[in-house]
């Protein structure tokens, strides 16, 4: 089993009220659920400026930092949602996510694999997809348009992946069809995932959060039954479970074992 959490922070025009917000809703969130190992934040939770050069930070900038202290002090394991900064080594800013642990050091962090329609101009695409590991259990992070493509979860999957996490920022008319990419990535690689929300308005476009946490109802193996469980739609706040692993493993391997070889099959075009 693992405890995890999405804390849904609501964008803000100062970056100082946002970092308190993050830290009201997560003290909150320990007080009812003291037993929370890993929260994962949305892909934006930080103001967007008009200049987009002012919104890209030093490597392990101050946003960095600020999430460093907060899971030191609260003693959590957090996930930092993408964080837009600046690599001396390139001449484009990557959108990335760190994983820190519950003593405030960086284990490691996850570059955007996919770029999104715009962000390709602005960004560097990452090209290598992490597992990483919370005591015995192995999980990727894939960074909102990374779900979009069933590639990056099976092969997340394939190598070991017990969960999915996933830093999100869908503007409230995609939230029907980021649903139905989420339920349809559990289903197809038996895996929970974890899917963290923006909340607010970037520029002319409206964040509603309903951040999830996907999983299974443990016995139901064909068919399988999701369990979803959903932070707000509209309004800051938080979604908690704890997930179970053992039994998605157990689905899981059944499911890979049925996969069809591909090379096996004949494609005709049949044309008249």
């Amino acid at each position: 089993m693992i405890n995890v959490a999405c804390i849904q922070p609501k964008i803000h025009s100062d970056r100082d009220k946002c970092y308190s917000e993050i830290e009201y809703l997560l003290e909150r969130l320990l007080k009812e659920f003291k037993t929370c190992e890993i929260a994962c934040l949305p892909e934006r939770w930080v103001p967007f400026q008009p200049d987009l050069s002012e919104n890209f930070q030093e490597e392990r900038g101050q946003d960095y930092e600020f999430i460093k202290e907060l899971a030191r002090e609260h003693e959590i394991y957090i996930l930092t949602g993408a964080i837009w900064e600046k690599r001396a080594s390139h001449k484009k800013p990557w959108i990335t996510c760190y994983f820190i642990n519950n003593k405030g050091v960086e284990i490691g962090r996850q570059d955007k694999l996919h770029l999104y329609t715009y962000e390709r101009k602005y960004f560097m695409a990452g090209n290598v997809l992490n597992i990483f590991k919370l005591k015995s259990i192995r999980f990727a992070i894939l960074i909102c348009f990374d779900m979009a493509f069933y590639e990056t979860p099976r092969a997340a999957t394939e190598y070991g992946a017990d969960i999915l996490f996933s830093p999100t920022q869908i503007r409230s008319d995609g939230n029907q069809n980021w649903e139905i990419y989420l339920k349809a990535r559990a289903l197809e690689n038996r895996i929970p995932v974890v899917a963290c929300n923006s909340l607010g308005k970037v520029l002319e476009h409206e964040f509603k959060g309903n951040s999830k946490i996907i999983s299974f109802h443990e016995g139901y193996m064909t068919p399988s039954r999701l369990k979803v469980k959903e932070a707000p739609f509209g309004k800051r706040g938080y979604v908690y479970d704890r997930v179970n692993i053992e039994f998605p493993r157990k689905m899981r391997t059944e499911r890979l074992n049925e996969k069809i070889n591909m090379n096996n099959i004949q494609i005709n075009r049949v044309f008249k």
